[in-house]
């Protein structure tokens, strides 16, 4: 076949290469066009705005003066004043009874007398024997005195002399233990009646007329409640603010709540082994006999006058090698808020455990953070919120604690 046979063999080949290159190229062509035209057509666009780093949130607490006065209100069991056991002291019959249990008795009052016959006989013989006694100390002083003005007058020896001041010597000895003897009779007759010391209650009186009691039997406990003690454990951090002789008021639940006027008699001087705290003891006058002992009360204390003080939360003191530090929130020129770190000088309040005072480092007006402490650092980016009135230190109200 000659050359000009194979062109025009090849030529129906080239042709669809030719016509799918031509295809490919227009729609390159159509999409620039096409995409061109929606660019020339398209709104402007809007820029997305990007929020700003606002910081972290903390709760801002704004300082202002408050009204500080310890005060406490703590629960406690009344006492007695004192209570005393009752006990014969002498063996024998009980005669007459002159109370009963749970009577009201006045000092002096006859609560129980033994047969005194026992006590009287022996009193009759101790008088015999004193008599007796006397009688020879007499005698010995009389002719001692003769003895001695016939030695005088040279009649009578000094042997003679000496022998009647030693006869003297031993009567007025045996006078002497007679009137012991005596003495000790009738406190043994005495008693036999068992009167009551003072004024109280019979909690307990188990003597009856017609029974045999021996000496030490226990027959009755009096309880004194003309005044009533109420004893209060306190914290060593509270009770340095407690005087002898300050005011209490005690309230009684089972009074409706009624105050009763009290007194701080004692503060121990040590803390009890068992709870670590210190007993402080309240007497309230009871007159009329409205405070029972073994009923439940609460003691409300008020050291002090009340003085202005800046007053923050515990938790809003970070301690750093026993150094107390705040974090005090500033507003910066941009009107960003930071929060600097700061160092305080703090002590704790009596009976508020959860408020600390601020005598140092701090001033009316300035923010402290209150919450997000551990992430914050001196100059870290905050967003404030306020705050408002005592509502973290709770200076205007006392605790309550319980025993």
């Amino acid at each position: 076949m000659s050359p000009e046979e194979n062109s025009h063999a090849d030529a129906p080949e080239s042709t669809p290469r030719i016509s799918l290159r031509a295809a490919l190229l227009g729609g390159a062509v159509l999409l620039l066009a096409t995409g061109l035209l929606l660019r020339l057509t398209a709104p402007e666009p809007v820029p997305i705005e990007v929020a700003p780093n606002l910081g972290i949130p903390v709760d801002t607490l704004i300082l202002a003066p408050a009204a500080l006065q310890h005060r406490v209100s703590i629960s406690g069991m009344i006492q007695a004043r004192r209570g005393v056991e009752l006990f014969a002291e002498q063996a024998g019959r009980v005669l007459e009874v002159g109370a009963e249990e749970l009577d009201r008795v006045t000092a002096g009052q006859l609560l129980m007398r033994v047969d005194p016959l026992p006590g009287e006989v022996e009193v009759a013989r101790a008088e015999a024997t004193l008599a007796q006694a006397k009688s020879e100390l007499d005698l010995a002083h009389a002719e001692l005195e003769r003895s001695q003005k016939l030695a005088t007058s040279r009649v009578s020896s000094v042997s003679d002399l000496d022998r009647k001041q030693n006869s003297q010597r031993v009567a007025l000895a045996v006078h002497r233990a007679a009137e012991a003897s005596l003495r000790a009779a009738r406190d043994r007759l005495a008693q036999r009646t068992l009167l009551a010391p003072f004024d109280g209650v019979l909690r307990v009186f188990d003597s009856e007329a017609g029974e045999y009691v021996s000496p030490g039997q226990r027959v009755g406990e009096l309880l004194e409640v003309s005044r009533v003690r109420i004893t209060i454990g306190l914290r060593d951090l509270d009770v340095v603010a407690v005087r002898p002789g300050m005011q209490a008021a005690v309230r009684v639940d089972a009074r409706g709540r009624e105050s009763h006027a009290g007194t701080v008699l004692r503060v121990a001087a040590a803390a009890d082994s068992s709870t670590r705290k210190f007993p402080v003891q309240v007497e309230i006058e009871n007159a009329d006999g409205e405070l029972m002992p073994g009923m439940v009360a609460s003691v409300d204390l008020e050291l002090g006058n009340r003085r202005q003080a800046l007053l923050v939360p515990h938790e809003a003191v970070l301690r750093d090698f026993g150094l107390a530090f705040v974090y005090v929130v500033h507003s910066e020129p941009d009107g960003e808020s930071v929060v600097r770190r700061r160092r305080v000088t703090v002590q704790s309040v009596p009976f508020q455990p959860g408020t600390l005072e601020v005598t140092q480092g701090l001033s009316a007006g300035e923010g402290i953070a209150m919450t997000s402490l551990r992430q914050l650092r001196d100059g870290s980016r905050v967003a404030p919120r306020t705050l408002h009135g005592a509502r973290s230190t709770g200076a205007a109200r006392s605790d309550r604690l319980t025993q």
